[in-house]
């Protein structure tokens, strides 16, 4: 594709167009404010006033004039897709619907938007650039969708959710993870005029994958995934024609260079480049301190139990009276708490108490001295009634089971599909 020069900037707009833009102007800017989810530097800072009245105003709009009642406790949290997202989305529409009423009557005489084109596209561009290279980053570090626990190896299938066969499915592949990630980090290519429109194509494959994800696996961010792939439609819209007639009709295309407000100042140019500078210098610093928190929280969150395992109880030594026969195996995951499972393969959480000086561990509300075999079993032994009760927890290998022991393959003379 060649690049067109800047097009004649005197084009009056239709009534459509003017009416179009207003609606997409105001929408688009609320939607940024309010829906922003940490995407511009400090713009939380600015926006608290905002947002402490919308935490209102939703509320009272949805009990008094669409008579719909929720927990109004509940805002946005872990989901995107609440009661309250859902609310304030209509009350957006609204807003932006008559404000380009009025809008559009204050300003009847105006002959184009150029310039507040340009501006909208720029805020555009910088809104999904940032979202999706805050994403990017973090599946690069394998931290949005970790590897499967031991808890997971250990679920059977049916007592997935979608969204948690989804989230395994992605973490399973460090390599698939790190993958997906770097195609969401090239939304970086938004930042800058010359690559938007490649930019836009690679975020708009990226977006209708997101989309899609969180639609047919009931991932809770439907609303942001869909107004992300909407936002690069927009910035799109321009190139449709060069891009029909490139891909569908095979004949030469120009792709029109971005209307860009003129800067007849030296001093104001110098302004717009220094506050772009400063604005990717602090998305920059805040993803770094964001990396380095979301590791410091992942290692916490993730640290291992001292005991960290897999077992099977083997009952088959002596009849215990401290654990339930009815239990088979026990998982050792995170540290204070452990996975039961009974002859139903029913799940159940246990608190323990572990001290590695003393060597004993609590379970069942039972304190026990523990043995660490060099086969990786644990032996544990309760005094009771001057007897010596003595559990065995056979260690189960997970390098062993099927989903872990497949490694990549160039050669496979027959399909492993299990």
């Amino acid at each position: 594709m060649m690049t067109e020069t800047v097009a004649d900037r005197t084009t009056c707009w239709t009534i459509s167009t003017k009416l179009s833009f207003r609606f997409a102007f105001i929408l688009i800017l609320s939607f940024v404010i309010l829906k922003n989810n940490g995407a511009f530097p400090l713009f939380s800072l600015a926006t608290k006033p905002i947002l402490a009245a919308t935490y209102q105003f939703v509320p009272w709009f949805s009990e008094h004039i669409l008579h719909y009642h929720y927990d109004f406790k509940i805002v946005t949290n872990g989901s995107g897709d609440t009661s309250f997202d859902w609310v304030s989305l209509l009350i957006i529409v609204l807003i932006a619907a008559v404000g380009a009423i009025i809008w559009s009557i204050i300003d009847r005489k105006r002959t184009s938007y150029n310039d507040g084109y340009y501006w909208l596209t720029v805020i555009v561009r910088y809104y999904i650039a940032f979202m999706f290279i805050n994403y990017g980053l973090i599946k690069m570090m394998h931290g949005q969708m970790p590897a499967p626990t031991l808890h997971r190896l250990m679920e059977p299938l049916g007592e997935f959710s979608p969204m948690g066969l989804a989230w395994t499915y992605f973490g399973f592949s460090k390599g698939y993870s790190f993958f997906v990630g770097l195609v969401e980090f090239l939304s970086i290519l938004l930042l800058f005029r010359k690559t938007m429109v490649l930019g836009a194509l690679i975020t708009l494959a990226t977006a209708i994958n997101v989309m899609a994800v969180n639609y047919f696996f009931d991932v809770p961010v439907k609303m942001l995934s869909t107004a992300l792939f909407l936002f690069a439609v927009f910035l799109l819209l321009p190139y449709l024609r060069a891009m029909y007639l490139l891909f569908f009709k095979g004949e030469a295309a120009k792709l029109v260079a971005a209307r860009v407000p003129i800067f007849n100042s030296r001093n104001r140019r110098m302004i717009r480049d220094i506050s772009k500078g400063i604005l990717l210098i602090l998305f920059g610093t805040m993803q770094f301190i964001s990396y380095q928190a979301s590791s410091r929280l992942l290692k916490q969150y993730m640290k291992k139990s001292p005991l960290h395992g897999i077992y099977r109880i083997d009952h088959s030594r002596a009849e215990s009276e401290s654990i339930p026969t009815s239990w088979r195996s026990i998982i050792f995951e995170f540290e204070g708490t452990a996975t039961v499972r009974d002859t139903d393969y029913l799940p159940a959480r246990e608190s323990i108490a572990l001290d590695t000086a003393k060597r004993t561990v609590s379970l069942n509300h039972v304190t026990f001295d523990y043995t660490r075999i060099d086969n990786g079993d644990i032996v544990l032994r309760h005094t009771q009634d001057d007897a010596i009760e003595e559990i065995w927890l056979r260690k189960v290998d997970p390098d062993k089971m099927e989903l872990n022991k497949q490694g990549f393959r160039w050669i496979q003379e027959y399909p492993n599909n299990r």
